[in-house]
C-alpha cells in the first residue's frame, strides 16, 4: 500500500511540471526591456493570461504586435483595469522581448493614453543590468 501512494505521489507531481514550464519567464529575455508605442488593436484582458496587441510602426511599414501579461487579477491589483485601455488608444509598452528573435514579448509597463505608467516590472522579473528585483 505504500509503495502505491508514492507511485500515485510521483504521478501526481508529474502532471504539474507542465504548468510550471507554462508559467515560466523562459521564452522572454527578461534582461532587457524595450519599448513600443502604437495603436490598440485588441485587449484582451482574462485569465491565466492578458494580452494586448497593438499596429506599430516599423522598418516594413504598420504591424500588428502582441504582447502577453499577467492574469486579469494580478493587472488589477496593480492598478490596469480593462476600461483604462480602448481600441484605437494609443499607448507604450515597456516589455521584455521574446528570445525566438519574433516580435512581442511579455509587458513589463504600460504607459496608457491618459499618460499614466502602471509597472509590473517588480514581480520576480530581472533588472536589465541582470540584477534580481526584489
Amino acid at each position: 500500500m505504500r509503495i502505491f501512494r508514492c507511485l500515485i505521489g510521483v504521478v501526481l507531481l508529474s502532471l504539474a511540471l507542465p504548468a510550471l514550464a507554462h508559467h515560466s519567464n523562459t521564452p522572454y529575455d527578461m534582461t532587457k526591456m524595450l519599448q513600443a508605442t502604437g495603436e490598440v488593436v485588441k485587449a484582451d484582458f482574462k485569465n491565466p493570461h492578458s494580452s494586448m496587441t497593438l499596429s506599430v510602426d516599423t522598418d516594413k511599414g504598420k504591424q500588428n504586435v502582441t504582447w502577453e501579461g499577467h492574469s486579469l487579477a494580478t493587472l488589477r491589483h496593480y492598478g490596469l483595469k480593462p476600461a483604462m485601455v480602448k481600441l484605437g488608444d494609443r499607448i507604450t509598452i515597456s516589455y521584455a522581448p521574446r528570445r525566438d528573435g519574433l516580435p512581442g514579448g511579455i509587458f513589463l509597463k504600460v504607459t496608457i493614453a491618459s499618460g499614466e505608467t502602471l509597472d509590473f516590472s517588480h514581480l520576480g522579473y530581472e533588472t536589465p543590468e541582470g540584477e534580481a528585483k526584489q
